[in-house]
């Protein structure tokens, strides 16, 4: 099977994707997933190699070993991407690995910045902010954004986010973008500035987001009373 077959087969290949999600899932997965089918690797053993490895990035960055830590982050970001795209590529899909998948990203995201808080022995107020504008930030996206987007008869897209959007791209944060920033600024050290731009990135997605969803909504309640 060749490369474009497999673009169109998976998961988000037929939707807009965020940049970094595009990197892991197109231009590197996509290319193993045909060896990992014929070697009859099975999605749940990928994600259980998650699971192992998840608390050995924590060990490492306890004890401050933070090159080693980005370097495994990264594979846990791939990995994590992986084991879905392999479940819907050999239709091997499972309760077990989806709800295992979710647990180790839910344990692993917080874990990162509480281990770091601990370990470098920074004030509480950084650990508390990450992490309830990460959390908030999922929180709104789950429940709050997809119910009140699906009542829109038209999603309108603004400046940047449109231009990106045309090219089946989506400009926001993620978590591979958090993955992706967590290694680069663990590979300078700077670890102190992670934990502001990773909130600060989150605040400011969840508020452009926000004021989009209230044009659209505004602008969807002027078209149905000019129609009236």
């Amino acid at each position: 099977m060749d490369r474009l077959k497999i673009k169109k087969h998976h998961r988000l290949e037929g939707k807009s994707m965020y940049i970094i999600e595009y990197i892991y899932r197109i231009i590197v997965i996509s290319r193993f997933l045909p060896l990992l089918a014929k070697m009859n690797v099975h999605p749940v053993a990928i994600t259980f190699l998650n699971t192992l490895l998840f608390p050995f990035i924590l060990y490492c960055l306890f004890f401050q070993n933070f090159i080693l830590a980005a370097l495994l982050i990264q594979c846990y970001a791939l990995i994590d991407h992986t084991d879905g795209m392999l479940a819907r590529y050999t239709n091997k899909r499972t309760y077990i690995g989806s709800r295992l998948d979710r647990l180790n990203d839910n344990i692993f995201f917080n874990a990162i910045f509480i281990v770091l808080t601990f370990s470098m022995n920074f004030s509480l107020f950084f650990l508390i902010l990450v992490l309830c504008c990460m959390n908030i930030h999922n929180f709104f996206g789950m429940f709050y954004f997809s119910s009140r987007l699906r009542r829109l008869k038209k999603i309108r897209r603004f400046g940047i986010k449109k231009w990106l959007l045309e090219r089946n791209f989506i400009l926001g944060m993620d978590c591979s973008l958090m993955l992706f920033l967590v290694s680069v600024f663990l590979l300078f050290g700077k670890i102190k500035m992670m934990f502001c731009v990773v909130a600060f990135l989150y605040v400011l997605d969840l508020i452009y987001r926000l004021i989009e969803l209230k044009i659209n909504e505004k602008i969807e309640k002027e078209v149905i009373e000019c129609q009236k």
